[in-house]
């Protein structure tokens, strides 16, 4: 391709290693001359702070020469997951944090012909980052960078006002996703504010707040809405049923949900385990649109798990998962909110025994748990169209998100191959 090179890695491309340090060095909370530590929980599809860990007593000289700099990438070099080997992250601007031995600093060298921006562009390319993950070298149970495979792979690169254009390009992109996921976190604090307030009466379904007169106390929940009443589960439910006892098999035809299945409040089919059934099972553990499963036993962050079911076509649900028919007077999407609300949610975990090592909530438990719900199922339909509404728009740009991603993809495999070729002022 006119105007294109190729050159082995090592010859661009300088590296150095991460820092180590002894368990004694460790702090969770900054203290007089701590020095902030980045290690592989941190290098994701961008760098992330939330975790933070910070180290006493390194020297000048490792605090110059393991830095976060300018214009390096890091990368993961050891992990558990192979996959996770060679992800990197940009770095923009200087920082005083230092990098962990488990991470691999990469930078074009000072005479090199690679910019920083699109060596970074090239390292996280779909292709690159296949072959890192296949050649990943395995010990004691982790895997590790092939820094050989690695210095002897070809760059293929244009000139440099062209990769000036490309990264452009590719950091538009990302512009536009971290937009996005800007503006789906700000839809999700609004459904939260709009959880707590509308599933407990404080604001009604028109979005007005109500009145001290407009309340009740309540021994259990305190105040609670005129026209609401105290429930447990089993008062709004026709019934409560254990799930299907039974092994997935390889020739099973109908879709087991489990566990897993449950994110965020609903059932998702995505992964699935299937099993063989007769009809006489399947129409016992058959699922209908608005079945509540609640999954009764695993480790005390995941056991109380509740998702509403919304599928199209036959699934059954597993044994440790309890369904919840709701009753025709009233909404189960509501009761689905309900029981997914923080106060009901640690009401939930708080009836947790132990049992080996796993917790279990049984089912006469969930069924003595008590919501407070409208009387008048249209408000409960009220309630559930505001929330539902606010969940339309962050799936929406979710999609929106995956619609992104595959654009930067495409844009990828074509910009960096050469296959489309883009100029500077474009």
């Amino acid at each position: 391709m006119e105007g294109w090179k190729t050159d082995k890695f090592k010859n661009q491309i300088q590296y150095k290693s991460g820092y180590t340090w002894s368990k004694e060095q460790e702090r969770k909370v900054q203290e007089p001359l701590s020095v902030r530590v980045l290690t592989v929980t941190n290098i994701q599809k961008e760098l992330d702070l939330s975790e933070e860990l910070y180290l006493q007593s390194v020297s000048d000289k490792d605090k110059k020469e393991k830095a976060v700099s300018k214009d390096w990438c890091i990368a993961v070099s050891s992990n558990g997951n192979r996959k996770r080997i060679g992800n990197a992250v940009f770095i923009k601007d200087d920082t005083d944090y230092l990098f962990a031995s488990f991470l691999t600093a990469f930078k074009p060298k000072e005479n090199s012909d690679i910019l920083p921006n699109y060596f970074f562009r090239w390292l996280s390319s779909h292709d690159v980052q296949e072959r890192i993950t296949s050649v990943s070298e395995g010990t004691t149970g982790l895997g590790n960078l092939d820094i050989r495979f690695l210095r002897n792979m070809d760059i293929l690169y244009p000139e440099k006002h062209e990769q000036t254009a490309i990264a452009a390009m590719l950091s538009k992109v990302d512009e536009a996703i971290a937009a996005v996921q800007g503006s789906i976190a700000a839809a999700e604090r609004l459904k939260k504010s709009l959880m707590q307030n509308l599933l407990t009466g404080r604001m009604k379904p028109d979005g007005t707040l109500r009145k001290k007169d407009e309340f009740y106390v309540d021994e259990k929940f305190g105040r609670v809405p005129v026209g609401w009443e105290v429930k447990k589960v089993t008062e709004i439910a026709d019934y409560v049923q254990y799930g299907l006892n039974q092994a997935s098999s390889e020739n099973g035809k109908t879709p087991m949900l489990r566990m897993n299945n449950i994110v965020k409040g609903k059932m998702m089919n995505a992964p699935l385990v299937y099993v063989e059934l007769n009809d006489s099972l399947l129409q016992q553990y058959k699922l209908e649109k608005g079945d509540i499963l609640f999954n009764r036993t695993n480790s005390l962050d995941l056991v109380g798990k509740v998702g509403v079911f919304e599928l199209d076509g036959y699934y059954v649900f597993a044994s440790y998962l309890i369904k919840v028919k709701v009753s025709k007077d009233n909404n189960p999407y509501f009761v689905n909110y309900a029981l997914n609300s923080y106060p009901i949610q640690c009401s939930l975990r708080s009836k947790a025994t132990p049992a080996v090592s796993q917790a279990n909530i049984n089912s006469k438990s969930l069924r003595n748990t008590s919501i407070i719900i409208p009387t008048n199922k249209k408000e409960q339909d009220e309630i559930v169209s505001r929330i539902n509404n606010v969940d339309n728009e962050i799936k929406n740009k979710q999609q929106k998100i995956a619609t992104l991603e595959r654009l930067k993809k495409s844009l990828m495999q074509n910009l960096l191959t050469g296959r489309v070729r883009v100029k500077e002022n474009k």
